[in-house]
């Protein structure tokens, strides 16, 4: 009996070491997240024993989803004249109203001027039968979450998949007029944040489920000097949709910094220059390879010339063409130009993502992550900058609030 009263309390401890350590750890700052690794981990949670299609329920469209597949002139009548104008890179513009979170929101116009998309963060506006703020568990008791969603488009059929976590904090939702909402869970409190409602199309090019298909979703296309409006436009929207969520939390506002901005375009074009000169050391030596065979060949110099010559403008193609698609950034690739730009690494936050560049589905899409919530809730934070290439978006955060814009 003794025994045992003598490793009780040493048991206890154990007991307490094994719940809290791991609280602790997950509740430590990360200065530099980088979201490959966290995609990679979600996508494990496949629903791979559920993909059976089940017979799934629809919604009747209600709320600012009834203005889903309308003329744009229905949102002008209620709503007047947007603040501006949005290019996106999918097809349609955004059309923003409301400036604050209770009145915030953005219209997808097609270029034929139908509603395409419709997002909804204000807490004051009609999302029936949900509601901004609404607790997830509540939601349970108006639709059912299904792991799999079959849609038919252009005569082809695509099976889309949701992991564990997007029924958890992505949910999609089918109304009876043949569009979606995708519920934006947030991770800390679980309440909705947001609502986004899209037409089938929009859906399939946004990319933010699994798609079991044989057929690929066809890409948008658009023009090289359209991308600085594209960025121009998301950075506007990420700022305003992170600002007016850190002040439904009574967290005080970022501020815009040009100077942030240009570091995280650096630290692209560093990792830019590190690539090409790794790409032109691994052709200088396959060039001199070659050149050594054909020193060695028994073959006549005129050949060996014109030989050498095909290999090294064959080379500098599939180089130009390497060079248009550039690997993840890593987080050792980001301190390391932090560190050149002499960024005090403890006071600064960075947040990079290279899977989608849509500002609407990124920002609500960050604040169901448990270390990107805390990173862009940090009421420590002054000011804001971003940067993208592509589908990537570099976003940092830090403390200094002199010099800001």
């Amino acid at each position: 009996m003794k025994t045992i009263l003598r490793a009780l309390p040493i048991f206890i401890l154990l007991m307490m070491l094994i719940y809290w350590v791991p609280q602790i750890a997950s509740n430590s700052p990360s200065e530099i997240i980088t979201q490959k690794t966290k995609l990679q981990e979600v996508k494990k949670e496949s629903n791979s024993n559920q993909s059976t299609l089940l017979k799934q329920d629809t919604l009747p469209e209600a709320g600012m989803g009834e203005y889903m597949g309308k003329a744009i002139e229905t949102i002008q009548e209620k709503y007047g004249e947007p603040l501006r104008i949005d290019q996106t890179a999918y097809g349609y513009d955004w059309w923003v109203y409301g400036e604050d979170e209770q009145d915030y929101f953005q219209i997808g116009v097609s270029h034929e001027g139908k509603i395409t998309n419709v997002f909804v963060l204000g807490s004051q506006l009609d999302v029936s039968p949900f509601q901004i703020g609404m607790d997830v568990t509540e939601i349970y008791q108006i639709a059912m979450f299904y792991p799999t969603f079959s849609i038919d488009y252009q005569e082809e059929t695509y099976m889309l998949e949701l992991s564990e976590n997007d029924l958890n904090f992505h949910p999609l939702i089918s109304f009876e007029n043949q569009t979606f909402a995708i519920l934006m869970v947030d991770r800390k409190t679980n309440e909705v944040n947001a609502v986004r409602y899209l037409d089938k199309r929009s859906l399939l090019q946004l990319g933010v489920y699994e798609i079991a298909s044989q057929t690929p979703v066809p890409p948008v296309k658009h023009q090289d000097e359209e991308l600085n409006d594209i960025y121009a436009s998301n950075h506007r929207e990420i700022l305003e949709i992170l600002n007016n969520l850190r002040q439904r939390y009574e967290i005080p506002e970022l501020v815009y910094s040009e100077e942030l901005s240009s570091i995280a375009d650096s630290v692209f074009s560093y990792q830019e220059k590190l690539y090409a000169a790794d790409l032109l050391e691994k052709d200088n030596a396959e060039v001199q390879k070659q050149l050594d065979e054909e020193k060695s060949s028994s073959e006549g110099t005129l050949d060996d010339d014109s030989e050498i010559e095909a290999f090294i403008e064959e080379d500098a193609t599939t180089e130009e063409t390497q060079l248009g698609d550039y690997p993840p950034l890593t987080s050792e690739q980001i301190q390391m130009k932090l560190e050149m730009e002499q960024v005090k690494v403890a006071d600064t936050r960075v947040l990079y993502f290279d899977q989608s560049a849509d500002s609407t589905w990124l920002t609500t899409f960050w604040f169901s992550l448990e270390n990107q919530r805390r990173l862009l809730t940090d009421p420590e934070m002054k000011r804001f900058g971003i940067s993208f290439r592509s589908q990537e978006v570099l976003l940092m955060l830090d403390k200094e609030a002199e010099n800001s814009e």
